[in-house]
């Protein structure tokens, strides 16, 4: 079986080892341009005869500056060499813009002239042995990164000029944009990032199509940075969980000044505790509160984490907690700051930069009424809560004021799993029909309609006879509208098994 020949290195593989790591790119013009030997060009005539695609060290009679190098350079232009890399000491600046007029590479070295052309041969000759070292020089860049970005920005210095991005499903979370995007021709290496058994992200490089036989050694690269970004995010993690559970505590304290007033201070004297700075915490002035729901249930951990990072993306200025069965952010102004209209209306184009995200995490949103200092914060707060309950029945994203609410806050609050559960021991008859849903949803129609069948109808879209045979369907099954003594429980039932259903079809 014969091998395919190994992939010659190139100027950016070279640039980053080892002797040329110290040397300067005056002019670089194509960083992907193959090198096939090393030339020690001591006289003119020896420049003259090397082949393209040489690195020609100049040394000797050909570094002495000045026309000599200007000679060098036309020589290399005409002979397509890769690069002419020249003594520190016979560079000059008329020099270096020649080198960009002639488009021809020009590297400046400081050490000996002899010595770099050794090593470079050696390179050269075994590029596999290079590129194992350069891995490794790698690694240990990779392994001092304490950030996403900084391991990014790793990996794109050490493959440039190839592109590499983090992705995170489909979108472009750190790095170079056109790594994700891919080449018309050319090469895409994917590599995969798992977190707690999970995929959690992945690595993409785009390699042009005159680059594709570098494919392995990218991804080598790209697994090498598996374990650091591993280490990032695990780190990231436990500083967000930190956090988390640190303004949670310091809010719980907050809370406790109102709750709980010293002596016989008062709730509206409360100072604010200068701890509120050291978070990035305003309380001062006045304070709109909004409450960020989930549709059902409880926040789990890793939903924290994501609403976590969408609020620090859509509202970075407003603080977020956790707290019982949702999160808490208020908007601060200090006094005399903006009307309350005005206010209102920045809260609202606030409110609208996150409805997506609310939307596509089965959120709902409560907004407080604005009133003054930490008392006034608890107080929005209470109400954003009661809002976000309401909202609860509008379906993923759904957004409600306070203000807007009025008594259906107490509606909100009721019991509704346990009146369902009470349904099914005291209307078993009830509960087992198969149009049980429509049954109660005319019921209920007709009561909130205060007993009239044409309103009902109309609210409903049926016609006023199919009204009034689902009502005297209802009684049959113990629905019974004209006690009085039942009326206000049976309004309670078919509103909370109403509610309950609609949840459990959206």
């Amino acid at each position: 079986m014969t091998r395919a020949p190994l992939a010659p290195l190139d100027l950016a593989e070279l640039l980053r080892v080892e002797p040329l790591s110290r040397a300067e790119a005056v002019h670089l013009p194509d960083p992907a341009r193959h090198v096939h030997q090393v030339v020690l060009a001591e006289t003119f005539d020896r420049l003259h005869r090397a082949a393209p695609h040489s690195l020609v060290v100049l040394h000797d009679e050909a570094a002495t500056g000045g026309w000599a190098l200007a000679a060098a350079l036309h020589a290399g232009w005409e002979r397509n060499v890769s690069a002419v890399a020249v003594p520190a000491h016979a560079m000059n600046p008329s020099s270096a813009v020649l080198a960009e007029r002639l488009g021809i590479a020009l590297l400046v070295i400081e050490d000996e002239p002899v010595d770099v052309a050794l090593t470079l041969a050696g390179q050269v000759s075994a590029p596999q042995a290079a590129r194992a070292l350069r891995v490794a020089l790698c690694a240990e860049r990779l392994a001092e990164q304490s950030s996403i970005r900084g391991v990014l920005g790793v990996l794109n210095s050490e493959l440039s000029p190839i592109p590499v991005a983090l992705t995170t499903g489909g979108a472009v979370t750190a790095g170079r944009a056109a790594g994700a995007a891919g080449k018309p021709v050319g090469t895409t290496v994917r590599v995969d990032i798992t977190a707690a058994g999970r995929p959690w992200a992945e690595l993409v490089a785009a390699i042009p199509a005159k680059s594709a036989a570098a494919a392995g050694h990218v991804e080598s690269v790209l697994r090498l940075a598996r374990l650091p970004l591993l280490a990032v995010w695990a780190q990231t993690r436990m500083n967000s969980s930190a956090q988390a559970a640190q303004e949670q505590a310091a809010f719980g304290l907050l809370r406790r000044l109102v709750t709980e007033p010293a002596d016989t201070r008062q709730a509206t004297e409360i100072e604010v505790p200068a701890w509120t700075g050291e978070l990035g915490w305003r309380v001062e002035g006045r304070n709109r509160a909004v409450w960020i729901s989930p549709l059902r249930g409880a926040p789990a951990e890793e939903l924290t984490q994501l609403i976590r990072a969408a609020w620090q993306q859509h509202r970075p200025d407003w603080p977020l907690v956790a707290d019982s069965d949702g999160w808490i952010s208020w908007q601060n102004l200090a006094d005399g700051e903006d009307s309350a209209d005005d206010t209102a209306s920045g809260m609202r184009r606030a409110i609208g930069s996150v409805a997506g995200a609310a939307e596509s995490h089965a959120l709902v949103l409560g907004v407080g009424g604005l009133h003054d200092g930490v008392p006034g914060l608890m107080r929005s707060v209470t109400e954003a809560r009661l809002a976000a309950h309401v909202a609860r029945d509008g379906g993923p994203g759904s957004v409600q004021w306070f203000d807007q609410v009025g008594a259906r806050a107490v509606l909100a609050w009721l019991p509704r799993a346990q009146i369902a559960e009470v349904a099914d021991l005291c209307l078993a008859d009830l509960m087992e029909a198969r149009d049980r849903t429509a049954l109660v949803d005319t019921v209920l129609a007709v009561l909130d309609c205060g007993g009239s069948l044409s309103q009902a109808s109309a609210r409903l879209g049926v016609h006023r006879n199919t009204v009034l045979s689902r009502v005297a369907r209802a009684k049959e099954l113990g629905l019974v509208l004209d006690d009085p003594a039942r009326r206000l429980a049976l309004h309670v039932l078919c509103y909370s098994l109403a509610s309950l259903w609609v949840r459990g079809r959206s």
